[in-house]
């Protein structure tokens, strides 16, 4: 086993951690988006890995906490625009290091939000499926 390194100083470790980005992660990203961009992550309906990660997704810069007069709004999180970009299929790096709860580099290759979620329809594939509306329906 690796022999964990402290500071001298404080005795804090000093260990960088790698976090992939990943399926639970992308669809946290997905139930932000489909409630407006902005909530509470009670209301998202999250698995408890999902939340116990959401606040990873903000090592790729694709949520943030929502402040108030510089206050963080706990529990209370946006989608960024790259967040969004993300979603409408631009890729992102697979995977980070992460120092103290603080990005350090990127690592790995790139994915996609087709890679992490087989399926996933983007604005314009539901814009093809999108049919006339019928007014005389209930006439």
């Amino acid at each position: 086993m690796k022999e964990t390194k402290h500071c001298p100083t404080c005795n804090a470790k000093m260990m960088e951690y790698r976090h992939v980005m990943n399926s639970a992660l992308a669809t946290g990203l997905d139930r932000l988006r489909r409630v407006g961009g902005k909530a509470n992550l009670k209301t998202l309906g999250l698995t408890r890995n999902q939340w116990d990660n959401f606040q990873k997704l903000r090592y790729w810069d694709f949520v943030r906490q929502v402040e108030v007069e510089g206050v963080r709004k706990r529990g209370v999180w946006e989608i960024t625009h790259l967040g969004r970009e993300f979603l409408h299929g631009v890729p992102a790096r697979k995977a980070c290091f992460t120092y103290r709860g603080e990005f350090q580099r990127w690592d790995g290759s790139w994915t996609t939000v087709d890679d992490l979620l087989p399926g996933y329809r983007k604005r314009p594939e539901y814009a093809a499926d999108a049919v006339d509306h019928q007014t005389d329906m209930f006439h």
